[in-house]
């Protein structure tokens, strides 16, 4: 019921975005389409077709694409509708809205830290023989620790429940992957590990999930349990993976048969391109978990690791932490014990960090970038409306291109000089972050004027692919 009712939230807000977009621009088409249009109308498209097709491939994609981090889990037994609704609300917004905004906003950053998730996954795997699935399934929050109810240990005359307790322990390993059943619980007993949730405490970060499998305390999941666990829905997919290469093909054939790309395809070719490489780094990461393993094990003392996490997330402020997401290093500034679940993109943390191998996410994030502004050079030559559109359209794309190559020259550069003269090196640090700031202007220029540009398309923008003559045919 609730992703029904999420798919037609989704649906309403597409329709109310694609008419409030094509409104203007479709009466202004009706007005000459007499005049423009061939008597053969099926060979030519319309705006509202153009407009619903970006909008819905744009959306998709990156409903597929995103694979994040556990939830914070919540217990909503007993809680009243209203609550419920609330915590519903929260839900959504944390785990739907925010992501997906991000993603349409950031998108080369979002590809950079999948990489860098794939690369700490797979590391992590190599270290503790598993497979990279149950690799990103511990670092993305799926294991958590919870405190166990006092209630559900004692009988009703205050005496310790040894048949309750042992369930509860059988519970917890059952909990970590166990898939062993050799017990027979009365109906009593029962009835306790029905009542008992818990308090969640925090995720669990790697270094407790290792020392709990070092101490057979903790088993992983299996693939299969993981595959459960997963919200993946193979038809949902396969329509996805349809929808997107069919997309890609008609740009790719529209180029071919010289017929311009409105500014908006190219911008939906672009969005389409970098969720397409998300989708793969992402790929074995279980999808949408939204409830984590519950572990009740009282864990040991923190490693040095760790001290030094909580150490370096109290003495630096959130602008600090900002700043390390921004270069892919924030799992040097994350304390998991400390919080009450994974943050949104959390890539988890190694013996490694710090090194160059940990830029990954950075140096990811600055090659998809220049990528992604190669992409809008389709439209150099589009027939603009005015020639001051089409310098700002070529402005934009030089500046989203030459920008992020800019960026690690003058970061590389800052780093060398700082150690000669630290306020020349200051100087370049600021220059690096005017840099990001007039990429996403260019980002909003282009934005801007795939939108302006649709109330004043040219004919042949209308004009629909002819596929028969890309195969052989009489």
């Amino acid at each position: 019921m609730l992703v029904e009712s999420r798919i037609f939230f989704v649906l309403m807000a597409l329709a109310v975005a694609v008419y409030s977009l094509s409104a203007r621009a479709a009466q202004d088409l009706a007005s000459n389409a007499t005049e423009c249009l061939s008597p053969r109308t099926k060979e030519y498209r319309s705006l509202p077709g153009i407009i619903w097709s970006c909008l819905t491939t744009t959306f998709l994609c990156i409903w597929v694409a995103l694979h994040l981090n556990v939830p914070e889990p919540v217990d909503t037994r007993g809680l009243g509708y209203l609550t419920r609704f609330k915590i519903w609300t929260k839900s959504v917004l944390r785990c739907n809205v925010v992501p997906i905004i991000v993603t349409l906003v950031f998108p080369e950053w979002v590809l950079g830290m999948a990489i860098l998730q794939f690369t700490k996954a797979t590391r992590l795997a190599k270290d503790i023989g598993a497979t990279r699935q149950q690799g990103f399934f511990i670092i993305m929050g799926g294991f958590h620790l919870f405190e166990r109810g006092q209630q559900s240990s004692y009988d009703a005359n205050g005496e310790q429940d040894e048949e309750s307790n042992h369930l509860l322990f059988r519970k917890s390993a059952l909990e970590a992957g166990d898939g062993r059943r050799e017990y027979a619980p009365s109906k009593r007993a029962t009835k306790a590990v029905d009542e008992e949730f818990g308090k969640p405490i925090h995720p669990l970060d790697e270094f407790d999930v290792r020392r709990l499998i070092k101490d057979d305390k903790l088993l992983l999941p299996t693939p299969a349990e993981l595959q459960d666990k997963c919200k993946n829905d193979g038809l949902a997919k396969f329509l996805v993976i349809v929808q997107t290469l069919w997309f890609i093909a008609h740009c790719i054939a529209r180029k071919v048969s010289n017929l311009p790309l409105t500014e908006l395809e190219v911008v939906t070719l672009g969005y389409t391109l970098l969720t397409v490489a998300m989708y793969i780094a992402w790929w074995d990461k279980p999808y949408r978990v939204t409830f984590p393993v519950r572990v009740y094990e009282t864990l040991p003392e923190r490693t040095e690791e760790q001290k030094r996490l909580k150490q370096e997330m109290e003495e630096h402020g959130l602008l600090s932490r900002a700043l390390a997401y921004a270069v892919g290093v924030q799992g040097g500034y994350v304390d998991l014990r400390s919080l009450k679940q994974v943050p949104m993109f959390h890539s988890g943390y190694n013996k490694d960090e710090g090194t160059a191998g940990d830029l990954v996410g950075f140096l990811t994030t600055i090659i998809v970038g220049t990528v992604f502004g190669a992409v809008h050079f389709l439209a150099w030559s589009s027939p603009f409306p005015s020639h001051h559109m089409q310098f700002l359209w070529r402005f934009a794309s030089i500046v989203m291109t030459a920008v992020p190559p800019a960026a690690i020259v003058v970061l590389f550069s800052a780093v060398g000089i700082d150690k000669i003269s630290r306020s020349l090196g200051m100087v370049i640090m600021l220059l690096q972050f005017l840099l990001m700031p007039l990429y996403f202007v260019g980002r909003g220029i282009t934005i801007m004027l795939a939108l302006v540009t649709l109330g004043t398309l040219p004919l042949d923008a209308y004009r629909d692919m002819e596929w028969s003559d890309f195969f052989p045919h009489i």
